[in-house]
């Protein structure tokens, strides 16, 4: 809890052990306020794909910054997706993905809950989607809405 009595949101971690391994590593080496969440793997890929969120500096909000991968093989860890990258085809306000749901056997192809706000006179309307994004042109495809998801 902060001082004010309100209970802080703490960044998230990713780690992984080899087998053979005792000790686990984490994935890369984010800053204080970036968190690692909702990690997929696929079963012919050595990656693991995860969401990020860049939190602000009270830890009460945060704001969609990307999507990694992480080479289990080469420990190499690269953007997929940031907010500059993903693309649809259709006119939105804000989009951003909330979390990650599956990664496919080749992990060419994510599905993801993603927001999207639309503009209206005096404010914006936040919608939720299942979506599908082509990891190999960052393009987004919507597949059916997500009705009360957010309360």
């Amino acid at each position: 809890m902060s001082r004010s009595g309100e209970a802080r949101l703490l960044p998230t971690r990713i780690f992984i052990r080899r087998k053979d391994a005792e000790a686990h590593e984490q994935i890369g080496n984010p800053t204080e306020e970036l968190s690692y969440e909702s990690p997929v793997t696929c079963d012919k890929q050595p990656v693991v794909v995860f969401n990020s969120v860049s939190w602000d500096k009270a830890q009460t909000g945060g704001n969609w910054a990307g999507v990694y991968s992480f080479n289990l093989n080469t420990k190499e860890l690269a953007v997929c997706i940031s907010p500059e990258t993903l693309r649809f085809q259709e006119p939105h306000g804000r989009m951003w993905i909330v979390e990650l749901v599956l990664l496919s056997d080749d992990a060419r192809k994510l599905y993801v809950n993603v927001g999207m706000e639309e503009v209206v006179s005096g404010g914006g309307v936040v919608d939720y989607y299942l979506a599908r994004v082509d990891l190999t042109d960052q393009q987004l495809e919507l597949v059916c809405p997500l009705k009360d998801i957010r309360f």
